[in-house]
């Protein structure tokens, strides 16, 4: 019994701590990337270093963003 409970309260702890890390990591992401017109040229680089169709980022789906976001993270030199 006791043996149960202990594996029960350490499991649900740690769940806890990674929905807290994920949360933490997804609300980042919020707040350190906003799109401005500033952005478009990085944008088309990041297309052209991917080989990807240009296309406006209004048209980009989330997983595009979300890559490209991760991209310029890796390439501070181009902020």
């Amino acid at each position: 019994m006791l043996r149960n409970l202990t594996a029960f309260v350490l499991g649900v702890s740690l769940l806890a701590s990674t929905a807290v890390v994920t949360a933490q990591d997804q609300g980042r992401d919020h707040q350190t990337h906003q799109w401005s017109a500033q952005e478009d040229p990085h944008w088309h680089q990041y297309l052209k270093a991917q080989n990807k169709k240009d296309h406006d980022w209004s048209q980009a789906t989330k997983r595009e963003q979300t890559a490209y976001w991760k991209w310029r993270d890796a390439h501070p030199d181009a902020h």
